[in-house]
């Protein structure tokens, strides 16, 4: 930054484009931000992303997973790995148990990322169950094996796709770059702090409405931009599997026609997640698309997002918005 009277958004688009960098950077950068202009929202969402989360119930979407419980269980004669079914298990385990929830800050999210791209192998992540919870699992695995004698419950682990750490950065990642966008198209790319300020109250409440429509957008709900030029209040239509449904909402978007190839190539041969999180490819063709809105490149809509493509793409796979 130049200093506190300028907040320079350049910098922080710079980050977020470079997928080698680590989010860190720009996270403290706008966290920076949101203590100048005092705006707490922007403060606590970028302080919690940076330092990890302490509750459950405050953890995104994209920061969830579902998991798989594996029991390691021993009898006479009998040594082996049983999974047991979550919905079997009583409360409070059943819904604690349902989902990996990750709750560490963004560095270690990152570092366990390399680690999984490093290994390659190694698909999926593992947490040891505490003793404490062992008991409640013997009853579920005497229903579910068979076996003259009685087998114990010697420790259990959950398993998720590790894929997860990946998925979060790529989430983290688009969702501030949608947001660094809108702030720049209303307030400039070059915030003068002390001008902000004089309207603190209107202002603040500006960023925190792209707040809503951007960063805690949890994809369940109509497609708002907040831009002077936007015309688009509710999600495009596309027709599920119909590729020339999804071509042409992006023709209308001011989408490039190899672009628009090139995605049609991409959807056909890639799939949402288990979550319904838009695949690798999708999310770097987003980027790119984003990176050319920014630079100016060709006929692209000012009102074009990350969410509003990641809708039209979700759309053409049936996720209705």
């Amino acid at each position: 930054m130049e200093n506190e009277k300028n907040f320079i958004l350049q910098e922080v688009i710079n980050d977020l484009m470079d997928a080698d960098t680590s989010l860190l950077g720009p996270l403290m950068k706008l966290n920076y931000f949101g203590r100048l202009i005092k705006n707490q929202e922007l403060t606590d969402f970028t302080s919690k992303e940076i330092k990890g989360y302490e509750a459950r119930d405050e953890l995104p979407d994209y920061r969830k997973t579902m998991q798989r419980l594996i029991a390691h269980v021993r009898g006479y004669m009998i040594e082996q790995d049983v999974e047991v079914p979550i919905s079997m298990l009583e409360e409070p385990y059943k819904t604690a148990l349902q989902k990996m929830c990750v709750m560490n800050g963004i560095q270690v999210v990152e570092k366990m990322a390399n680690e999984m791209m490093e290994e390659k192998k190694h698909s999926e992540f593992y947490r040891q169950l505490p003793m404490e919870m062992l008991p409640s699992i013997q009853p579920i695995i005497e229903k579910i094996t068979k076996s003259s004698s009685r087998i114990f419950v010697q420790s259990a682990m959950t398993v998720a796709n590790a894929h997860i750490f990946l998925e979060i950065q790529s989430n983290i990642r688009t969702k501030l770059l949608d947001f660094v966008m809108e702030t720049g198209d209303k307030f400039g790319f070059n915030i003068e702090i002390e001008s902000f300020r004089k309207n603190s109250v209107e202002n603040n409440q500006i960023i925190n409405n792209i707040m809503n429509t951007t960063i805690n957008n949890s994809g369940d709900g109509n497609v708002l931009n907040t831009g002077d030029n936007n015309n688009i209040s509710n999600s495009p239509k596309i027709v599920k599997n119909d590729i020339e449904s999804l071509k042409n909402e992006l023709r209308k978007q001011g989408i490039e026609e190899q672009d628009v190839i090139e995605l049609a190539e991409i959807v056909q041969e890639e799939d949402l997640d288990e979550n319904n999180n838009l695949g690798e490819k999708s999310r770097n063709w987003v980027l790119r698309i984003l990176d050319k809105s920014m630079q100016g490149i060709g006929k692209i809509s000012t009102a074009v997002s990350a969410n509003l493509l990641a809708t039209i793409i979700k759309g053409y796979y049936g996720i209705d918005f």
